[in-house]
């Protein structure tokens, strides 16, 4: 099996029971249920290769990437970003003593957020990819960075903890993780393209990815304890003339 993401076709899924749909027009549903066709144990197991990325991930996904995991994974990573983030201002406001109601503006911030980074961040990689011919396969793309976001599910749930030092210590773990496992596939394909290009795409691949790291510690686990604020004194009244 060839390294690296290795067609040069748009979607080339190697399921040998999805022949059967090659000739399905693309506006059919029938064209994209070969993008679905994994079970349960499947999507677990390419999530716990990209959380511990000890094989080659296109390896573990067999030629045969879907898009099923990438979107339950990306729309659980919203869940949970939504649930937490409210827990979390809940705590700042039991610190502040303040009321507190829930933000529904946090669950569009994470739809937005995450999805972007799910679809739209691994569209543009795969287009430079394949402008400087390096003959990536936008499935693959696809559902490799779908699968990097199952790190960020334990992160989030455990970001909820109100200590600085713990929350920064999990966003680099988690930042760091899911970054390796992306740079380390990405790897073989970027190395077809010219030394200077190839360079030039790595660093906005980081680039997009910090930006994840720091949007969901910003927006999504950001503790404020400066405690209460004070309250002034009641008015005395002046005294009335006599």
């Amino acid at each position: 099996m060839p390294v690296g993401f290795g067609s040069s076709g748009i979607f080339n899924p190697g399921h040998a029971n999805q022949e059967q749909n090659v000739n399905k027009p693309i506006w059919s549903i029938a064209y994209y249920t070969r993008f679905f066709d994994v079970d349960t144990s499947q999507v677990l197991e390419r999530c716990f290769a990209s959380v511990i990325p000890k094989d080659n991930f296109l390896e573990v996904m067999g030629g045969s990437p879907d898009l099923y995991g990438p979107f339950w994974i990306a729309t659980t990573v919203i869940f949970v970003l939504f649930v937490t983030s409210s827990i979390v201002d809940s705590i700042n406001a039991y610190i502040n003593k303040t009321p507190y109601s829930y933000n529904f503006f946090h669950m569009t911030f994470a739809f937005g957020t995450i999805y972007t980074y799910a679809f739209l961040v691994p569209l543009l990689v795969w287009g430079a990819t394949k402008y400087f011919g390096c003959q990536p396969n936008l499935l693959e793309m696809l559902a490799l960075y779908g699968y990097a976001l199952t790190i960020w599910i334990p992160v989030s749930i455990l970001s909820v903890i109100p200590i600085e030092l713990a929350r920064w210590i999990l966003l680099g773990i988690g930042a760091g993780m899911s970054g390796v496992f992306l740079i380390r596939n990405m790897y073989p394909v970027l190395s077809r393209a010219e030394a200077q290009i190839a360079k030039i795409i790595l660093i906005l691949v980081i680039i997009f990815h910090g930006v994840l790291a720091l949007l969901l510690k910003y927006k999504f686990f950001s503790f404020n304890s400066a405690g209460a604020p004070e309250v002034p004194p009641p008015a005395v009244p002046a005294p009335s003339a006599l």
